[in-house]
C-alpha cells in the first residue's frame, strides 16, 4: 500500500524544470571535466526527492522532519489516543493513517537501531504471500545495505501483562504473530521480490537485500500496552525477547522516539 495519493513515480514539466536549474546551481566550480558540486538536495522540489528514491510512493522524505509545530501536534494528538480506554490498534492503525503520521512508526528506526539515516520507506498492510498481512514494514538504509523491521500494533491497554509482570495475551499474540512470519520469510524470502516490484521506481533494480534472505538484516517489533504495564519481570522478559530478535515496545516508547526525531535531519 502506498503511502500518498500523488504518484510519485512521474514529475510534472515544472517539476523537471526547477530540478534542472537546481543541479546547474549545485556546480560551484568546473575545471575541464572535472567539477566540484554542493548537493542542495534539501532544496529538490518535494516530487523530486520522492521520485529519486528507490520506492517513490513509501519514501519517507527527511526534509518533513522539520515541520516541527505539525509533527509536534500529531505526537500529542497520539499520545492522548493510546491513553484513550477506548482506543484499541485499529483506531491507532486507522488514526495514524488518516492523518499520514507514518513519523510515529518510523521513529522505531531511529531508537533502538541505527539505519534509515541513509534512505528510510515505510509499508502499511504489507502482505506476506496470501498468508500474512504486517501492520508495517519498516525499510531503512545505513552504510551496510538495507536492514528490514516487521511491526505488530496490539491493543493499548488490555491484556498487556500479568500481575506479576509476566506477558499477557496481548503481547504473546503479537510474539506468536511475529514468530509466523519468521517462519514464512525463512522458507518464501525470494517470492517477495513479485512484492516489491509492485512498489519500486520502475527505473531502478532493486538490490540485493531485497532477494536474498539475510536474518542479520531482519528485524521484529511488536508494540503493545502503556509504560505503567511494565515493570521490572516485563523489562528482564523483554531483554530476552531482543535477544531473540524480538523488541517488545509499549506505546510510551513510541511516542518518546516520535518525539525525539522531529526536528532531526535524518531518520
Amino acid at each position: 500500500m502506498k503511502i500518498y495519493s500523488r504518484d510519485y513515480t512521474v514529475l510534472t514539466t515544472e517539476e523537471l524544470k526547477e530540478w534542472e536549474i537546481l543541479k546547474e546551481k549545485e556546480v560551484v566550480h568546473k575545471s575541464g571535466k572535472f567539477e566540484v558540486r554542493k548537493n542542495k538536495y534539501r532544496e529538490y522540489p518535494v516530487a523530486v526527492r520522492h521520485y529519486e528514491s528507490l520506492f517513490p510512493n513509501n519514501h519517507l522524505d527527511i526534509v518533513d522532519l522539520q515541520k516541527i509545530d505539525q509533527l509536534s501536534e500529531l505526537a500529542e494528538e497520539f499520545h492522548e489516543l493510546i491513553y484513550n480506554s477506548t482506543s484499541n490498534e485499529r483506531s491507532i492503525l486507522n488514526w495514524i493513517r488518516e492523518k499520514s503520521a507514518y513519523f510515529i512508526i518510523a521513529s522505531i528506526m531511529k531508537g533502538p537501531y541505527n539505519f534509515g539515516h541513509h534512505d528510510a520507506f515505510i509499508f502499511p498492510e504489507f502482505q506476506l504471500g496470501n498468508s500474512y498481512q504486517v501492520d508495517y514494514l519498516l525499510v531503512g538504509r545505513n552504510s551496510g545495505g538495507y536492514e528490514f523491521i516487521f511491526v505488530e500494533l496490539e491493543h493499548p491497554n488490555k491484556h498487556i501483562t500479568l500481575t506479576d509482570g509476566h506477558l499477557g495475551d496481548a503481547i504473546r499474540k503479537g510474539e506468536r504473530q511475529v514468530i509466523d512470519w519468521k517462519y514464512w520469510l525463512e522458507a518464501n524470502y525470494a517470492t517477495l521480490y513479485e512484492t516489491f516490484n509492485k512498489y519500486k521506481d520502475p527505473k531502478k533494480s532493486l538490490p540485493v537485500e531485497f532477494m536474498k534472505y539475510d536474518s542479520t538484516r531482519i528485524h521484529y517489533a511488536v508494540v503493545a500496552g502503556r509504560r505503567n504495564d511494565f515493570n521490572e519481570k516485563t523489562y528482564q522478559l523483554k531483554r530476552q525477547k531482543k535477544s531473540e530478535g524480538i523488541l517488545l515496545l509499549h506505546y510510551d516508547n513510541l511516542y518518546d522516539s516520535a518525539k525525539a526525531l522531529i526536528g532531526e535531519s535524518t531518520y
